[in-house]
């Protein structure tokens, strides 16, 4: 398993945890991102359609008055007038045309006919310069009074006529509360075209103190917490504008918001809920035990044996040791896990070839040293041990080692005779571990032949309480010296101990009283102390 998985499995709650967590802001902020996405998406609809319709008003209004001023005379009588309703009928967007005298005021028009005295025009709000010199004089809110009935209007005019485009149209163009018109001048000011003078103010005033008006801008505005969305209408001297507050936008999107960090929440529990199980497994040993069986993993420590009466160390047993990040696991957990996930023979490959390569570049080329170790009962395969074996020993330098194989009594010894019979002819030692924990007796025993038994450890512990478990010992003996057997003891760790062991008549000692299993470094200083103390 690689090192990604390792670290999310040591902690599965708290990273399933942290995994919902962001799979819940993720849903929210894509939900977010989809809401400011919408948003633009409606401010570039409102802008196309104001574009459009603002397009039609000016192409409408600058058609009309260029045909006044081309093909009618200013004049004021039932004739005229009725040719200006004409004109009036054709025009889409425009409701009604007046007649100016030479001082630019009203005389007559096409609705009210003519007046009971001129009226003057108010100063222009605006002053538009269209091409081949044409000025047209624009009043955004000019209030009117027609038949009783008073409104505000939008009058352009030029030369000696006016033209008043319809209030609805001007209705529409305005039906957003935060949109602007505005129309952008020759010398680089604005005015603000609005149906309502008091909004138009206003506008007018903050317009004027932001920057994002003076080139097009479609966005949201950090500095001032609003969507803008600001553009020429092209072939026009306008400029539309629309301005949404955060504020409105999240009173229009809250709900969409709250549903979305509902559905995030149970979506990050659903989360929490699917990969909790997965990182629990990922963390589980039987898990990840194949991926640690590697030599970088693989921990040998060797203990020695002794000899009870001299205390010389004759042979060493290989105990393995995995690192599993940065714990230690030892055999206990191990082996049980290796088991299940039917890894015994990578695993004592993986000791074997680890152990010879250490001993071989570490020990002296004169130390003579017996090595054990302890295979699984299916793997006691006299050709393949041997394969493995000797062909890890001809990969290093020459060493004097000669190999001893421990096997447990309760393995199945049918099927093991005849290959611990090959090794044994072929130079090996054979070992029966843990004696006296299983069904032993003098026939299964002597079917087998070791070389050696070890009594198991918990017969030595119990010594000192002269339980009767303890009291086997003497028999544990007896079975060894009926089958050519030498004794070694496990699990020696105090003199009284060894003293007594050694009355019994056993050969060899092993245990915490001598040394603990060490690393190949620590052992090879072990052995030379000892060796120094050997008088000659």
């Amino acid at each position: 398993m690689n090192y990604s998985r390792q670290q999310l499995a040591r902690r599965p709650r708290r990273n399933a945890a942290a995994a919902g967590a962001l799979l819940s802001a993720l849903l929210v902020f894509l939900v977010a991102i989809l809401m400011v996405v919408d948003q633009l998406h409606k401010l570039d609809d409102i802008q196309s359609t104001l574009a459009f319709k603002v397009q039609g008003v000016s192409i409408d209004t600058r058609s009309i008055l260029r045909r006044l001023n081309e093909n009618h005379a200013p004049d004021c009588s039932e004739a005229g007038l009725a040719r200006l309703r004409q004109e009036v009928l054709i025009a889409t967007y425009q409701v009604d045309v007046g007649v100016l005298d030479e001082q630019q005021r009203l005389k007559c028009t096409t609705v009210m006919g003519v007046l009971p005295k001129p009226v003057p025009m108010p100063a222009p709000d605006a002053i538009v310069t269209m091409g081949q010199g044409e000025h047209h004089y624009m009043n955004f809110n000019q209030p009117l009074l027609v038949s009783g009935w008073s409104t505000a209007a939008t009058v352009v005019r030029q030369g000696r006529f006016s033209t008043m485009v319809s209030p609805h149209v001007l209705e529409d163009l305005f039906a957003f509360d935060e949109g602007v018109l505005r129309i952008q001048l020759t010398d680089g000011t604005f005015h603000v075209a609005h149906q309502d003078p008091a909004v138009a103010d206003v506008l007018m005033e903050r317009l004027g103190q932001t920057q994002w008006l003076n080139t097009p801008f479609h966005g949201y505005s950090w500095k001032d917490r609003t969507f803008v969305s600001s553009r020429w209408i092209d072939g026009t001297h306008y400029v539309s504008q629309f301005v949404v507050p955060l504020a409105v936008f999240w009173l229009e999107y809250a709900q969409y918001f709250w549903i979305s960090l509902l559905l995030g929440l149970m979506a990050g529990m659903l989360a929490y809920g699917a990969l909790l199980p997965i990182l629990q497994r990922w963390g589980r040993l039987d898990y990840r035990i194949a991926s640690l069986i590697t030599d970088q993993n693989i921990l040998c420590v060797y203990q020695p044996v002794v000899d009870m009466r001299t205390g010389v160390p004759v042979a060493c047993e290989v105990l393995m040791r995995l690192r599993d990040g940065a714990e230690v696991l030892f055999p206990d957990l191990v082996l049980p896990a290796v088991n299940r996930r039917n890894l015994c023979w990578e695993l004592d490959q993986a000791v074997v070839r680890r152990a010879v390569r250490e001993l071989c570049h570490s020990l002296p080329e004169t130390e003579t040293l017996k090595v054990s170790f302890n295979f699984f009962p299916r793997n006691v395969d006299c050709e393949r041990l041997r394969a493995l074996i000797e062909g890890e020993m001809a990969l290093h330098p020459p060493r004097r080692l000669r190999f001893d194989l421990e096997v447990i009594e309760q393995a199945d010894q049918s099927s093991l005779l005849l290959e611990i019979a090959r090794l044994k002819q072929a130079g090996y030692t054979v070992s029966i571990d843990d004696f006296g924990t299983g069904y032993s007796n003098l026939a299964s025993v002597r079917a087998l032949a070791p070389d050696f038994l070890k009594i198991d450890k918990s017969f030595v512990f119990d010594m000192e309480d002269a339980s009767v478990r303890s009291s086997l010992i003497p028999e544990i003996i007896s079975i060894a010296r009926a089958v050519g057997a030498q004794v070694v003891a496990e699990g020696i760790e105090n003199e009284a101990q060894r003293a007594r062991l050694l009355a019994f008549g056993v050969d060899f000692g092993q245990g915490y009283l001598f040394a603990r299993p060490m690393e190949i470094e620590a052992f090879v200083c072990y052995l030379r102390d000892a060796r120094s103390r050997v008088p000659d």
